[in-house]
C-alpha cells in the first residue's frame, strides 16, 4: 500500500502557488497525495489541487489563518497529523512554510529536513537529497524517526503535472483558542522582484 504524503498548500496572488503544485506532483508520484489548505482561497483552488493529484483535501477557509501568523495553522496541522499520521508532510521553502515546520518539529518532537531538492521513502524512513553549490554537489539526509517526517522543499525542485483525482474534501474546524491569536498580521507588502 502506498504511503500517504501530505502537502501544505499555500495561496499567492489569489491562486495556489507553483511550489505547492510542484510538491503535489512529487507526492502523487511517490505515494498517496493529500493536501492541507488553510485560510481563504479562490473558488477554483480545491479543484486545482484535485486536478494536480490530491486524493483528499483537508480544508478550512477561516480568515484566522490569513490574519494571524503561524500559531493557528500549527495548531490545526498538528492536530491533523496526530489524527491521521501521514508518512511525510511537505512544505514550501517560504516564510510561512519554514515558520510552520519549526513550530511543528518542536510541538510534535519530530525531525525536519530543509532545502530538499528530492526525496524517496525507504522502509519507514525518508531519504532527502539536498543540492548545494548551485547543484554541483548533493548531500543526502535521512529521517529515521517514527511518525510523520517534515520536509521543506526548494522551489522548482519538481515539475508540476496534472494528475486528475476525484474531488474529496474534508472540512476541518478552525483553530479557536484565543491564545493562538498572539501575532496579528497588520499589513502585507509586495516587493517588486528584479532579475532572473
Amino acid at each position: 500500500m502506498a504511503e500517504t504524503i501530505w502537502v501544505y498548500a499555500e495561496i499567492g496572488d489569489d491562486k495556489i502557488t507553483t511550489t505547492s503544485l510542484e510538491m503535489l506532483a512529487k507526492a502523487s508520484e511517490a505515494g498517496k497525495a493529500e493536501v492541507v489548505l488553510l485560510g481563504p482561497a479562490p473558488d477554483e483552488a480545491v479543484q486545482t489541487l484535485a486536478n494536480h493529484g490530491a486524493s483528499k483535501i483537508y480544508h478550512c477557509a477561516d480568515a484566522v489563518y490569513q490574519d494571524y501568523l503561524t500559531l493557528p495553522a500549527a495548531e490545526t496541522v498538528a492536530g491533523l497529523i496526530q489524527k491521521h499520521n501521514p508518512a511525510v508532510m511537505l512544505f514550501a521553502s517560504s516564510y510561512s512554510g519554514r515558520d510552520l515546520v519549526a513550530n511543528l518539529s518542536a510541538r510534535l518532537d519530530c525531525g525536519a529536513i530543509t532545502d530538499v531538492g528530492d526525496f524517496e521513502l525507504k522502509d519507514g524512513s525518508v531519504v532527502a537529497t539536498i543540492p548545494a553549490l548551485g547543484a554541483s554537489y548533493e548531500n543526502t539526509s535521512t529521517l529515521l524517526n517514527q511518525g510523520t517526517k517534515l520536509l521543506v522543499v526548494r522551489p522548482k525542485s519538481f515539475e508540476p503535472k496534472e494528475n486528475p483525482q476525484a474531488l474529496a474534501v474534508e472540512e476541518v474546524p478552525a483553530a479557536a483558542d484565543d491564545s493562538l491569536r498572539k501575532v496579528h498580521m497588520k499589513e502585507r507588502v509586495v516587493v517588486k522582484r528584479e532579475g532572473p
